[in-house]
């Protein structure tokens, strides 16, 4: 039953909605006028979010939108609009319904024209704010399969929430400019116009806009003509082909373009123009391979990307307007890191591919999104690394998808791709590892099961047939059918249902028995343990297998197609295998989506090929990385000992590619993180210092400057710096000791988290008063001339430190605002992230603050649930627990919900961590002791902040506060 609200509206103001109240003695009349169909919802997956009220009922549907908007205020503070939306009625009642939120609607505007153009008066409008929508009630059931105008004026404010329309600045010099833009994906148009905000009604739309001469006007499709009035521009785009509202966008700027090709521009602030020539260029040959790929070409006459100072994604695919954060479309040579500048090329192929997949084929309900999202992150990788081999790009698909997605979808709470919501709080959070590196890694393991060619075939097949409609899986699923050629053990409907429907993944146990020359495997769901939790539902998935192997036979490791199977009905099975095999590895390539285990036999056959000196011949690159991911995370759920996983690491030492060492560095860390509260913390030191050592020899601070080198720099070398690796520290000293003689040079952003943690962490050879000197460099600058993101890289790595008189200053910043210091609240958060994310010496000096300046820090800060969150996720000792708890007890009932709630799970999450350190490090510590590992006793964290601390001088401290003193600030804050 659809409940609805009653509104009237203020007797003093008729025009405009200003006043709602609701009236309960509506209802019945409301609901004689409008009977409910029975069913309003698409036919899919539901769960507690399915609540049929936030749809709109299914009597009418668009045909097309003619939106005009004045956008003219001077400051972007407000604007007001009309929209005339030719709709064809389906239902036979006297309603219809609209999506709107929070606008202002003119109510003597609306008129409603009959199909033969007469009108029809508006006998109930009806404010349902709950579901964001809005009821036209009429005295006459309207005519089923006519055509009716409906018209109304509007006006909203412009926010600076980075949803819907939004206002946008930026400065040059000291002047701050401003801009109009949009962002409507998932549920954000309907609160800029009145519309059939849902993907499956798809429209034409006639967009016109109005403001000022200094600006113009960008939306998705050309300019069709500019009419001048005075001061004022209005600005006519050419009608839109059909799409959903979500992908309708437009901006008003001053921002210029390079490009003379009116088909393919990037626009940018004018000040940065000039560094958008990498993204034109590679925007022409990513669209025109994507083409080619599909069989099929881009449906507009243009496509223009827009770099947007503060985006809330990384990019949206608005058909012809893409909008970018501006970061992903800047590339400055020398200045722009390798990071950065692969993800302007995939961000820009993984937006081009959305033109297909999610534009003009688009899934039929958010549930769906995997369609859309997924394919356009496989794409993305497949064809940037096309384009630019040297990149990778393909390997590194297993660590930025496979493992990432791995590590987050083993708990008992994931939810399934396919998953069917229709609050719009949900909706709008669907955006995570689920629809994008989960379901682009189970796009490529059923790529891999039927074969590539049959693979692009099918997507031709899919695109063609569902152009300018909506779609679901099932259409997908029959295009693959039509040509496939693989014998499978199901239908490729219940071997794709299997994963887009269960949530989680199966690890999958192999044994090897050489006596009868057989493999046995079977699946189970893998999870990580949790005591607080209930192990989730064994799913069972249809899962593909192949192995290769020492002998000739099964050596090759490129045929990925799968020679057996595990499905539901058949779990575990048991295949003969060849007499002479010395090792195998499971999952070729690691195309296929689960976690691999192995009898201890196996495992130690298998560290024994790594450790030996043809470990690059034997095994390739992705099956190198699949076994550290695999077994690092087999150990930390307790399936396989830490001494498995410690010696199949202990290979690393010679360890030259990037992917395996970039899978590496997360599972490293992890155990940095979880071990470094045992007094033999020192040992495990000793070991990255060891296994990172030589890679940094080939690497450096500043060496060799290719793609993968420059990638290596991220986390490869910040592991040689973190662990203490000498000629690592000499170069930071070097380095930094230039910076500071130089002072038109700056750290290279590749290298800071290193450089800075290395500063903080250990003895270089530098006096105080230069330490300082770089302090002022990077932070005593007003904030528009200095580098925020190196900013934050400084105060992040003061998770590092083991200076206690530095840390302690730090916070004391965090609990007071000086005049002319340019630390922001959000980098104050920054830096209680940081110390939590450090050592159990920064931890705790971290946690004793914010106990005894509770009230003042949660003030100045905008949250403080992330750095709950963060503690909680660090925590690894009873000392460190025991203050959290504290805090929580004392202040709980003080704290906002949702930070109350980031208070208790990070309690529950610490206590599980020390759980963990109280089963695992008794294990780690003795085979670091067996291996020969040394380092210094340090004391358990506690009271004292540990020990084992070097502080420097307090010299820092005096003059860090004269410093402080001599730009203004009153007094220091001890």
């Amino acid at each position: 039953m659809l409940l609805v609200q009653c509104t009237d509206v203020v007797a003093t103001n008729k025009m405009y909605r200003v006043v709602l109240t609701v009236a309960a003695v509506c209802l019945p009349i409301i609901l004689a006028l409008a009977p409910i169909e029975a069913d309003r919802r698409p036919i899919i997956k539901r769960d507690f979010h399915d609540d049929a009220r936030y749809l709109l009922q299914k009597v009418s549907e668009p045909i097309s939108y003619k939106l005009h908007f004045d956008i003219s205020n001077v400051d972007f503070y407000f604007y007001h609009g009309t929209v005339e939306i030719l709709m064809r009625y389906t239902g036979e009642q006297n309603h219809f319904y609209l999506h709107s939120k929070g606008l202002v609607i003119d109510e003597s505007s609306v008129t409603v024209t009959r199909p033969d153009g007469t009108n029809l008066p508006v006998a109930n409008l009806i404010y349902m704010d709950q579901f964001e929508q809005v009821y036209f009630g009429f005295a006459e059931r309207l005519q089923t399969g006519g055509t009716y105008i409906v018209r109304m004026n509007f006006m909203n404010n412009i926010g600076t929430e980075l949803e819907g329309l939004y206002r946008s600045s930026y400065t040059v010099g000291n002047v701050t400019r401003y801009l109009a833009t949009t962002h409507f994906e998932s549920t954000y148009a309907r609160s800029v116009f009145p519309c059939y905000d849902e993907p499956s009604y798809k429209a034409q739309f006639d967009i016109r806009i109005l403001h000022r001469n200094e600006y113009i006007a960008l939306s998705n499709m050309p300019v069709r003509e500019k009419v001048p009035s005075g001061d004022y521009t209005e600005t006519v785009f050419d009608t839109t082909p059909l799409m959903s509202t979500y992908l309708v966008a437009f901006v008003v700027s001053d921002f210029k373009t390079l490009s003379e090709d009116s088909r393919l521009r990037v626009f940018s602030v004018e000040g940065k123009v000039a560094h958008t020539e990498y993204a034109l260029e590679f925007l022409g040959k990513s669209l025109r391979s994507l083409e080619t790929f599909f069989g099929h070409q881009y449906q507009l006459p243009k496509v223009d990307l827009i770099a947007i100072p503060d985006f809330a994604m990384g990019a949206m695919e608005n058909w012809g307007l893409i909008t970018f954060r501006e970061t992903y479309l800047i590339y400055e040579e020398g200045v722009t890191t390798a990071r950065t500048k692969q993800n302007i090329a995939d961000l820009i192929t993984h937006e081009l591919t959305h033109q297909w997949f999610g534009n003009e084929v688009t899934p039929e309900w958010w549930t769906y999104l995997w369609l859309s999202e997924g394919f356009a992150r496989y794409f993305e990788y497949y064809i940037t690394s096309q384009l630019e081999p040297t990149w990778h790009l393909w390997e590194q698909f297993i660590v930025n998808n496979v493992h990432s997605a791995l590590s987050q979808d083993c708990n008992s709470d994931n939810r399934p791709m396919s998953y069917y919501a229709t609050e719009p709080s949900i909706l709008n959070d669907l955006f995570d590892y689920v629809v994008y590196a989960k379901s682009a890694s189970v796009i490529r393991m059923i790529q891999n099961v039927i074969g590539f060619d049959t693979f692009k075939i099918a997507l031709n097949d899919y695109l063609r047939l569902r152009s300018y409609l909506t779609t679901k899986p099932q259409y997908l699923y029959e295009s693959i059918e039509k040509f496939r050629t693989v014998e499978l053990p199901a239908s490729v409907e219940a071997i794709f249902e299997s994963w887009a429907n269960a949530p989680g993944y199966p690890v999958v146990t192999v044994t090897v028995d050489t006596s009868s020359r057989t493999l046995t495997a079977s699946q189970k769901r893998f999870f990580m343990p949790d005591e607080d939790e209930d192990p989730p539902k064994n799913e069972l998935f249809y899962v593909p297998l192949n192995y290769a192997s020492n002998v000739p036979a099964s050596n090759d490791f490129d045929d990925t197609a799968p020679t057996f199977w595990l499905t539901p009905t058949t779990p575990e099975v048991t295949v003969p295998i060849e007499s002479d095999i010395e090792w195998l590895v499971v999952n070729k390539q690691q195309t296929g989506y689960y976690r691999v285990n192995y009898d201890q036999q196996s495992w130690n056959r298998l560290i024994g090929i790594l450790n030996s000196d043809h470990f690059d011949t034997d095994l390739p690159v992705i099956n190198r990385a699949q076994m550290v991911d695999d077994v690092a995370n087999l150990a930390r759920a307790g399936e396989v000992g830490y001494d498995i996983a410690l010696s199949l690491m202990q290979y690393l030492e010679r360890e030259t590619e990037y992917i395996p060492w970039s899978t590496a560095y997360n599972a490293l860390l992890h155990l940095d993180s979880m071990y470094s509260s045992t007094i033999e913390y020192g040992r495990f030191e000793d070991f990255l210092r060891t296994i990172t050592g030589c890679r940094y020899e080939n690497v450096r601070l500043t060496g060799l400057t290719d793609h993968i080198s420059r990638l290596h720099r991220g986390n490869t070398v910040y592991l040689a710096c973190y662990s203490g690796v000498q000629k690592c520290l000499d170069d930071a000293g070097v380095m930094v000791k230039y910076t500071l003689d130089n002072p038109s040079s700056a750290i290279p952003e590749e290298v800071q988290a290193a450089v800075f943690c290395a500063l903080h962490k250990h003895p270089l050879p530098m006096h105080d008063y230069e330490t300082l000197n770089l302090f002022e460099r990077y932070m005593l600058v007003p904030y528009h001339e200095g580098q925020p993101g190196m900013i934050n890289r400084y105060l992040t790595s003061l998770g590092c430190s083991r200076n206690e008189t530095l840390i302690e200053y730090f916070l004391a910043l965090t609990a007071n605002d000086y005049p002319g210091f340019p630390i922001t609240a959000q980098q104050k958060t920054q830096l209680y992230i940081g110390l939590a994310n450090g050592s159990p010496l920064t931890r705790m000096i971290a946690l004793q603050y914010m106990q005894e300046h509770f009230s003042t820090v949660s003030y100045l800060l905008p949250s403080i649930a992330p750095i709950f969150t963060e503690f909680g996720n660090r925590i690894n000792s009873q000392a460190e627990y025991e203050v959290l708890e504290q805090i929580v007890s004392k202040y709980g009932d003080t704290l906002a919900s949702d930070v109350k709630d980031a208070a208790e799970i990070a309690l529950t999450q610490a206590e599980e961590n020390i759980r963990w350190v109280t089963k695992y490090a008794g294990a780690i510590t003795s085979w670091l002791k067996e291996q020969n590992y040394e380092g210094t006793t340090q004391k358990p964290s506690g009271g004292d902040h540990g020990g084992g601390a070097h502080v420097h001088s307090i010299g820092i401290f005096v003059a860090v506060g004269c410093a402080l003193m001599a730009i203004g600030a009153s007094a220091l804050p001890y």
